[in-house]
């Protein structure tokens, strides 16, 4: 209004108005290319290998010329809408004596506008990660059936080796020496490790007359007691139970829950569907193991002993004391002491092998996490900036307030409800959004549950309290002005 009154044309006004919002705004884009790049090699740090191909720069040409045209574009905007108040006005005395502020409803309307918009995108993203949070704890604290401490796991392939036809006495001997060393508490061979994707197929049995399909495990003696997984009702396989020949099978919790119909299932026959097959009687139940992770379900399973031939592949377990890293070599060296042209695989601890299971969702989770962390920020910072421009703004009216006998508690509370009822408008809006956002957390993970209305809550108290709080902080210059001296300034 000033320069207008000392002879300022539109168009000169106009002009220094959007060239400082362009100024700004590249500036702020500079700098978040910078906290993207830093992002950017963060990510690349904690980036599990399934998502390696997916690999970019940020900082690559298109990024660039998109940042800075979106730069552009942003400074233009914000500086036009301002200078479009510019033909409204009228320099007057009346307007010149004005205080500040007096005559900036409209720009205050669009300030509060702007933090409710922010507001709604930061409860999204806060209530996203309050989801995905809970989600993964569930995976981490998901009963697998089996324990993956203390586990060693290691495979083979016999295919293109002399022991392709003798593959029974390969594997006895391999086991015998994973046994032999000090430690080891137990040591077995199965088919399907659980947590490791393969060909899991169906096998269809008949029982009590009625053919049911389960998922067939091959395994050796000791192999419950590796995995750590319980034997409910029943008894193990035994070396014993080998040497017969005589086929035995174990079946898991959900088999019996699904097809045993409350009677007693051990003891009694399974018999493979077509002709001349021996029936195998069922001599435990073990307890029902989550083999394609803790986000998975429990499958129908059936396991029974390694026949005359038990297949190419195979993949050892051994249970042991101490240190698990300092057995993956001890444990290799052993199965190479059979025969050095047999290659040995997949060394690692059972474990690191759930750890890398895990690896997406935890990057889906703190990916999230830290825009919500981020946007809590930038909301924190918008709010505090708001909050203070206000207080500078009203200078004149808060003292003319103070020197009338309003406590400043009571300036500070005023200042307080005025600034968060944009926040709260915000807060109406992301609920909207984060319900809206709520099939796409469902997708980055199973056990996600949808976003709901007590997360909602919960990221509309964080956002509350933090807004209330950054309120409260920007609003102590009033503790500290004097009436008398903003009075004689003005």
């Amino acid at each position: 209004m000033l320069r207008a009154a000392l002879g300022a044309s539109r168009a000169r006004l106009v002009q220094q108005l959007i060239t400082e919002a362009t100024l700004l705004t590249v500036a702020a884009a500079a700098a978040g290319m910078a906290v993207a790049h830093w992002a950017s090699r963060l990510a690349e740090t904690v980036q599990p290998a399934s998502l390696g191909s997916q690999t970019y720069t940020i900082l690559d040409w298109r990024m660039f010329g998109f940042a800075v045209a979106l730069a552009i574009l942003t400074g233009l905007l914000f500086g036009v809408l301002p200078a479009s108040l510019i033909g409204r006005m009228q320099p007057s005395g009346a307007s010149l004596r004005a205080q500040p502020g007096v005559h900036a409803h409209g720009v205050s309307r669009l300030r509060g506008v702007l933090i409710a918009m922010q507001t709604a995108v930061t409860l999204v993203l806060v209530a996203g990660s309050i989801t995905l949070g809970r989600g993964f704890l569930k995976l981490t604290g998901a009963d697998l059936g089996y324990r993956t401490d203390h586990v060693v796991t290691m495979s083979v392939a016999l295919s293109g080796t002399p022991h392709e036809q003798n593959a029974v006495a390969y594997y006895r001997e391999v086991l015998e020496r994973l046994r032999a060393i000090p430690g080891v508490e137990s040591a077995a061979s199965v088919e399907y490790l659980p947590l490791v994707p393969n060909a899991y197929a169906g096998f269809p049995l008949k029982l009590n007359g009625e053919q049911h399909v389960g998922y067939r495990v091959e395994v050796t003696s000791g192999y419950f007691r590796a995995m750590g997984t319980e034997i409910l009702r029943g008894r193990d396989f035994t070396p014993a139970d080998e040497m017969s020949g005589q086929p035995v099978a174990i079946v898991n919790e959900t088999f019996v829950r699904q097809f045993a119909r409350g009677i007693e299932f051990v003891g009694r026959s399974l018999t493979p569907p077509w002709k001349g097959s021996a029936s195998m009687p069922v001599i435990g139940v073990a307890r029902s193991m989550r083999y394609f992770g803790p986000a998975s379900d429990a499958l129908p399973q059936i396991f029974w002993l390694s026949g005359k031939n038990p297949g190419w592949n195979r993949t050892f377990v051994a249970r042991v004391h101490g240190d698990t890293e300092a057995y993956l070599p001890i444990c290799r060296d052993a199965i190479r002491s059979v025969d050095p042209r047999v290659p040995v695989f997949g060394v690692s601890t059972l474990g690191a092998i759930l750890t890398d299971s895990l690896a997406r969702s935890r990057f889906y989770t703190t990916t999230v996490l830290f825009f919500g962390a981020f946007a809590l920020l930038l909301a924190v910072v918008g709010i505090y900036g708001v909050a203070s421009f206000s207080i500078a703004q009203r200078t004149h009216e808060l003292g003319v307030r103070l020197a009338v006998g309003a406590s400043s508690e009571r300036l500070r509370a005023m200042l307080l409800r005025q600034s968060l009822l944009p926040v709260a408008a915000g807060i109406v809006l992301g609920v909207a959004g984060a319900m809206a956002f709520s099939r796409m957390v469902e997708h980055l993970m199973d056990t996600a549950d949808p976003i709901r209305i007590p997360m909602c809550a919960a990221a509309a108290l964080l956002l509350a309290i933090t807004a209330s709080a950054t309120v409260w902080a920007a609003s102590r210059r009033i503790v500290r002005m004097d009436p008398m001296s903003i009075l004689r300034a003005e």
